[in-house]
C-alpha cells in the first residue's frame, strides 16, 4: 500500500497556531479554466448530484480557498521555520467534480494538475484532558467520505471575509478550525486551550483525492472524554446533522487505530500518516529479513561476477559502517547547515540503497554524496550545485564530481523505488517534549530543554543503526525520551505512568517496555571495526568493484554513450 498522504511542510516541530503566513493572488494561484466541452460535462454531473433524491443529501456549493503551493523558509537566527501558504479561490463544486467524483477516462484525461480545485481543508487533532483523541463518524448523507470516522474539520470560508487581506485570511483559517471542533463535537469553546496547546502540525495532500490539501492542527480541551460525550449527546451543536457518532481513542493506542488488523473502524485518510506510508508498508523488517536481503545482494553480485575474490557479507557491513560515519560527518559539517531531520533522511536513503545493492556494484564513496544531493531537494534545502560542490573537500576534479552527481541521481531514486518520504523520530520526540511541558514540566522549562538536548544525542546515534528498519519512529522517540530522563536526571516517572502507560493493560505495557529495551540495545551496541581492517577491505573492494558502474571508467562512459545512441535512434524513428 502506498502512502495516502504526502506531508508538504516537513516541519521540524509544531508551529504555534498563528505562526504561518499566506500569499493571496487569484491571478497566480487560481485553477486554470477547463475546456468548455469538459466543463459542460462536469456541470451536467453536478446537476445530477443536486437532483439526487437521496434523503438528507448534504451538498451545496460555496467558495473555498485554493492551495496552489507552500513555501518554507528557515530563520537563520533560531533555525525556526516560516510556513507560507500560496492561496487563490475555488469552490466546492469544482472539488467534487474534479477530485472527489470518479470520472470516465474521456473526461479525466483532460484534467491536469493546474485544473484541479485543491480547496484548503482544515482539520484538528482534538485531545481531551484524559488523553483521548476525538473522532466523529460522518453522516451517511455526506457525499464526501460518508459513514467513516474522521477528525473534526472542514474548510475556511472566503464568504466570511469582507476583504482578502493576509491578516483576515489567517484569522479565518484559525477561527474555522476552532469552529469545526465546536460545531461537530459540541465541545465547550471556553474549554479549548487555544493559548497554551494549539499548534500547526502539518500541511498535507491526500493522494487518494488527487492531492486534496489540508492544514492540520493539534488542539487540547480541558474537558474529559465523558464530559464531551455528554455534550455531544445533547445534539445542540450546529452541524449535528453531519455526524452520527462521536468516539474516543486513547492517544497511546493510536497505532492500533491506524492498523486495520487491530480495529474494525473505517477511518478517513486524515487519520493516517505513518501507518499508510511506504516506510511502514515497504521498509519495516525483522532482523532475519534484513540479513536475508543483504545476503542476497552480496550473493547476486558474486554469482554475476563468478569470482572468489569478492567481499563477504560481513566485509560489506564493515565498509558500509565506515562510509556511514563519513556521511554523518559530511552532513554535520555541511554548509548551509542541514537540519537533524534532513540528516536522518539522508542516512536512511543511504541505508535503503544498500539493502538491495552491493557495495561492489556501486561504490559508497559516490552514493553517499548522491544521497546528500537528493536530500537537499526532498528536504528543500535549496542549494545550487556549485554551492553543494564547495562542501566537498580534497576533490581533485570538481567537474567530474558534478557529472557523477547528475548521472547517478536518477539511479538512486530508482533504487529507492521512488519512495522518498522518510518519517524520522525527531518530530514525535518534539511532540513528547511539548506534551511534557504542558502537563508536567510547566514550571521547569530548563528540565525540558535538557531532555531535548540529551534526547537528540540518542536520536543522532540511531542514525548509525538499523532501528528505522525495525521500529516505528514514535517508539524510537519514546525510547529517546526515557534515555534522556535517566541521563539528564530529570524525573518523569509520573508523566510516563499517567500519560503513556495509563490506560494500557499489563500485557500491552510489557510489550512497550520490551520494545524500548530492544531499541536501546540496538543503539547502545553499534557495530565496531578497526581502521586497519577497513583499509584492507576497501583495498579489496577496489579490486572486485564493478567498473561498468564507475562514472570515471571508460566502460561506464561507453555504456552511457550506447544508451544515449539507442535513445537518439528511437527518437529519430518515432518522433515527428
Amino acid at each position: 500500500m502506498s502512502s495516502a498522504w504526502i506531508d508538504l511542510s516537513n516541519l521540524k516541530k509544531p508551529l504555534k497556531f498563528n505562526d504561518f503566513s499566506v500569499n493571496f493572488n487569484t491571478d497566480l494561484y487560481n485553477a486554470k479554466p477547463l475546456p468548455s466541452d469538459i466543463q459542460k460535462k462536469l456541470d451536467e454531473r453536478w446537476n445530477e448530484l443536486l437532483n439526487d433524491a437521496k434523503p438528507g443529501r448534504i451538498l451545496y456549493n460555496q467558495s473555498k480557498f485554493r492551495l496552489h503551493s507552500i513555501e518554507t523558509k528557515t530563520n537563520d537566527n533560531d533555525d525556526s521555520i516560516q510556513l507560507i501558504l500560496n492561496l487563490g479561490l475555488t469552490d466546492y463544486k469544482s472539488f467534487i467534480c474534479t477530485q472527489q467524483q470518479s470520472l470516465p477516462d474521456d473526461i479525466r484525461q483532460h484534467i491536469t494538475e493546474d485544473h484541479l480545485s485543491h480547496p484548503l481543508g482544515v482539520g484538528s487533532l482534538l485531545i481531551t484532558s484524559d488523553n483521548y483523541i476525538v473522532l466523529i463518524k460522518r453522516s451517511s448523507a455526506c457525499i464526501d467520505l460518508p459513514n467513516m470516522y474522521d477528525i473534526p474539520g472542514g474548510h475556511a470560508e472566503p464568504r466570511n471575509l469582507k476583504t482578502y487581506s493576509k491578516e483576515n485570511i489567517i484569522e479565518e483559517i484559525i477561527s474555522s478550525t476552532i469552529a469545526e471542533c465546536v460545531d461537530e463535537t459540541n465541545v465547550d469553546r471556553n474549554s479549548l486551550l487555544i493559548d497554551s496547546f494549539f499548534f500547526v502540525i502539518a500541511v498535507v495532500r491526500n493522494q487518494l483525492q488527487y492531492g486534496r490539501p489540508a492544514i492540520e492542527f493539534c488542539l487540547r480541551t480541558s474537558m474529559t472524554s465523558s464530559e464531551l460525550q455528554q455534550c455531544y449527546n445533547l445534539q445542540t451543536h450546529m452541524e449535528a446533522y453531519e455526524t452520527s457518532e462521536i468516539k474516543f481513542w486513547p492517544i497511546d493506542k493510536i497505532s492500533d487505530l491506524l492498523n486495520s488488523s487491530q480495529t474494525l473502524l473505517s477511518i478517513t485518510p486524515a487519520c493516517h500518516m505513518y501507518h499508510l506510508s511506504t516506510q511502514y508498508n515497504k521498509w519495516l523488517f525483522t532482523v532475519e529479513e534484513l540479513k536475508e536481503l543483504r545476503t542476497k545482494a552480496n550473493n547476486d553480485y558474486v554469482q554475476k561476477k563468478n569470482s572468489m575474490n569478492c567481499l563477504t557479507v560481513d566485509e560489506e557491513a564493515m565498509v558500509l559502517r565506515y562510509y556511514e560515519l563519513q556521511l554523518k560527518d559530511f552532513c554535520d559539517k555541511f554548509e548551509p547547515p542541514m537540519t537533524k531531520m534532513a540528516i536522518a533522511v539522508c542516512m536512511q536513503y543511504f541505508k535503503r540503497f544498500y539493502l538491495n545493492n552491493s557495495v561492489m556494484d556501486y561504490h559508497p564513496k559516490d552514493i553517499y554524496l548522491i544521497c546528500v544531493y537528493l536530500t537537499c531537494k526532498t528536504e528543500e534545502l535549496r542549494i545550487s550545485i556549485t554551492d553543494f560542490l564547495s562542501n566537498i573537500k580534497n576533490s581533485t576534479n570538481i567537474d567530474q564530481t558534478a557529472d557523477i552527481l547528475l548521472s547517478y541521481e536518477l539511479l538512486l531514486i530508482e533504487k529507492l523505488n521512488f519512495q522518498l518520504v522518510i518519517h524520522t523520530a525527531y518530530r514525535p520526540f518534539e511532540g513528547l517534549i511539548i506534551d511534557l511541558k504542558t502537563h508536567y514540566l510547566r514550571d521547569n522549562v530548563n528540565d525540558a530543554d535538557r531532555l531535548r538536548l540529551t534526547g537528540y544525542e540518542f536520536l543522532d546515534k540511531t542514525l548509525l543503526t538499523d532501528v528505522y528498519f525495525l521500529f516505528p519512529p514514535s517508539q524510537i522517540a519514546l525510547t529517546a525520551l526515557l534515555f534522556a530522563s535517566v541521563k539528564a536526571a530529570v524525573h518523569i516517572d509520573e508523566y510516563i505512568l499517567k500519560h503513556i502507560y495509563g490506560s494500557l493493560e499489563s500485557a500491552q505495557m510489557q510489550k512497550i517496555k520490551e520494545t524500548i529495551r530492544l531499541i536501546a540495545n540496538v543503539v547502545s551496541t553499534p557495530a565496531k571495526f578497526k581502521k586497519s581492517e577497513v583499509k584492507q577491505i576497501v583495498e579489496k573492494l577496489d579490486k572486485c568493484y564493478n567498473m561498468d558502474n564507475d562514472p570515471r571508467s571508460d566502460e561506464y562512459k561507453k555504456k552511457r554513450l550506447e544508451q544515449f545512441q539507442t535513445l537518439t535512434d528511437y527518437e529519430a524513428r518515432n518522433l515527428p
